[in-house]
């Protein structure tokens, strides 16, 4: 564990950390993920769709156990994000800018839970 960084899960009974703080990754505008980083997670602003797509897939390989993405780049990224979609680590979900929602964030966890359950949700 990094210097510094407090355990996101205290022990197992076997004494090993399940993740730290700095596993979770916030990736959009950097303007908007700014308040993230007072709370010890990673935070990469990026400004293209290529530094999104790199960011995400270098979080993944660096050992991110969540990637909040913002929703402004959850259709650019939607077959990046399909790459992750059997993988149990990271979960990758949408996040609303501070402009507001799209719904796309709500949508995406609606069919992650549906397909976890092997059922339709109706709220």
């Amino acid at each position: 564990m990094r210097k510094g960084r407090s355990p996101l899960v205290r022990e197992t009974r076997r004494g090993k950390h399940l993740a730290t703080l700095d596993q979770i990754y916030f990736i959009g505008e950097e303007d908007q993920l700014l308040g993230f980083r007072a709370i010890g997670v990673t935070v990469v602003g990026v400004g293209g769709l290529g530094d999104a797509e790199k960011a995400v897939r270098k979080a993944a390989r660096d050992g991110a156990v969540a990637i909040f993405l913002t929703e402004s780049w959850g259709d650019h990224l939607a077959e990046t994000l399909r790459d992750f979609e059997d993988q149990a680590l990271p979960v990758i979900t949408l996040i609303p800018t501070l402009s507001g929602s799209s719904g796309k964030a709500f949508d995406r966890i609606r069919r992650m839970v549906e397909r976890a359950l092997g059922t339709t949700i109706e709220m």
